[in-house]
């Protein structure tokens, strides 16, 4: 088993709409000691994400109700002011995904509008400047069902395999897996968060050393559907 590092990237400059992350980040790096290395895998936050593609609203000019609904295929609890939403992307969660936190006052940020589209953006776009190959997840807080803590999850990747299947496989007592499906993606996000945190702005962290399975596949092939949901 190889070492597997996780490195937090200082320095990235508070995001604004229409800034490009690959650009950003690749500047921040080649000025620091972390430097690059053929397939790192960076992990960016969906906040910087959706800040850069405009997805701030000032709830002085929207009505919060009505974001939610725009943002919800649909509405699966309701209890006070908590919302748990099934979003646009299949994605279920608190109020669809809508978060004020690591914003200004009275704005409200939503996911971005395709997040594999946004992975591939900043994949390309850092290759073709790194001239390395990388990999890209973009990761976005949940809570978790009965148990308490939130825990960083992926919504979209690029260049990585999201899921690693044991399925047909033999365990160490020679008896063959039949449902083990790794979600690789998530564990990566979460492994990332430790060294992201909340408060201290460091929004992009690198895992270094993991070895992975370049994939054309994204973050789609974690959501059940509808049928094979035992909840909804």
């Amino acid at each position: 088993m190889n070492e597997i590092r996780i490195i937090p990237v200082q320095g990235i400059p508070e995001i604004k709409s229409g800034d490009n992350l690959a650009e950003i980040t690749y500047d921040v790096l080649r000025k620091s000691e972390i430097g690059i290395e053929k397939n790192d895998i960076f992990v960016v936050t969906q906040k910087i994400v959706s800040k850069s593609e405009g997805m701030e609203r000032d709830l002085s000019n929207f009505n919060f109700e009505e974001l939610l609904k725009s943002e919800s295929k649909k509405i699966i609890r309701k209890r006070g002011d908590l919302v748990i939403a099934k979003t646009n992307h299949g994605f279920i969660c608190a109020n669809a995904g809508i978060d004020k936190s690591n914003v200004e006052k009275n704005i409200a940020l939503l996911l971005p509008e395709d997040p594999n589209k946004s992975a591939n953006k900043f994949r390309k776009r850092f290759e073709s400047l790194a001239n390395l190959p990388i990999a890209v997840i973009i990761s976005y807080t949940f809570g978790r069902a009965w148990i308490k803590g939130q825990v960083n999850f992926a919504i979209d990747s690029s260049g990585i395999s999201p899921i690693d299947s044991y399925i047909g496989k033999l365990d160490s007592f020679d008896n063959e897996l039949n449902a083990t499906e790794i979600a690789v993606i998530d564990e990566l996000a979460s492994a990332a968060e430790l060294v992201m945190k909340k408060t201290i702005d460091i929004p992009i962290a690198i895992i270094r050393g993991f070895h992975y399975e370049n994939s054309k596949l994204n973050a789609k092939e974690l959501i059940r559907d509808d049928s094979e949901d035992f909840f909804l």
